[in-house]
């Protein structure tokens, strides 16, 4: 099961177009589901226009899923550094940033805190992306090989 899901997260980096976005968070149901009816009014929420709570909806969903994705990163993290298992075969983030390119040393800073290194010397260059989303995926020889949607893929080294 595991590799199924690595080759289908792979196909979706190597053949998508680069308009991809993150998956919603469709477990919040909402702010004026999720409260009470006292609480929601008491809240001032329902003076809101249904259009503004959908965007504060939608920033909650996204506020959520960005700090759940930190706390499970720094507790693997923490996991695989007191030697309580090993580190994930797969790694989804996003790059920091602005992304054209690599030059044989280029370090890339991921959403989730972890940086990672280029581990050979191809330099290569590519029209700018805003964070881009990208898979780790661990090789079968110990190292790590980093797909960059819309930006190629790179062997590399972690680096914290």
């Amino acid at each position: 099961m595991k590799f199924l899901r690595a080759f289908l997260l792979l196909s979706a980096f190597l053949f998508c177009p680069a308009n991809f976005a993150p998956a919603q968070n469709a477990d919040f149901p909402g702010v004026q589901k999720a409260m009470s009816p006292g609480a929601f009014e008491q809240a001032g929420l329902s003076k809101l226009s249904p259009e503004e709570r959908a965007r504060l909806d939608e920033f909650i969903r996204g506020y959520v899923a960005v700090t759940s994705e930190k706390a499970a990163t720094a507790a693997v993290d923490d996991a695989v550094k007191n030697r309580k298992v090993k580190e994930p075969e797969i790694i989804e983030s996003r790059l920091v940033g602005k992304f054209t390119g690599y030059t044989g040393r280029t370090r890339f800073a991921l959403e989730n805190g972890q940086v990672w290194a280029q581990a050979q010397q191809d330099s290569r260059s590519f029209p700018p992306l805003d964070s881009p989303p990208v898979l780790i995926v661990q090789t079968g020889l110990g190292g790590h090989r980093m797909y960059i949607l819309g930006g190629g893929n790179l062997r590399v080294g972690k680096v914290r």
